[in-house]
């Protein structure tokens, strides 16, 4: 069984009235990109983006993206930080997440 990424919709105004055939293109590109990656790697992507000379802002990023404004300030900061608080390998720090749930069996 296989699933289809959800991909975002932009909603910034340009997009919303659809004059810049440009922006829309780069706008479905970054979304499809972003449907590929899994939420950190979303995060730093965007904060790179936020980054770009010209770039806009943390709120039209939001728009475009689908982001939280506080997430792409978290991945700005996690990128200046040089992601050293991130974990190799994995998605989220150690313990964190839901609690395992164990089956318990009687005997």
């Amino acid at each position: 069984m296989s699933t289809e990424p959800i991909i975002h919709q932009c909603e910034c105004k340009t997009c919303k009235i659809g004059l810049d055939t440009e922006i829309i293109k780069s706008h479905q590109r970054i979304n499809l990109f972003l449907s590929r990656l899994n939420e950190p790697q979303r995060r730093w992507y965007v904060a790179t983006l936020a980054e770009e000379t010209d770039a806009p802002s943390d709120r039209q990023l939001a728009l475009i993206t689908g982001l939280d404004e506080k997430t792409i300030r978290r991945g700005k900061v996690e990128m200046q930080d040089q992601l050293v608080a991130a974990p190799v390998g994995r998605q989220r720090q150690e313990g964190a997440g839901r609690w395992r749930a164990e089956k318990k069996t009687r005997r």
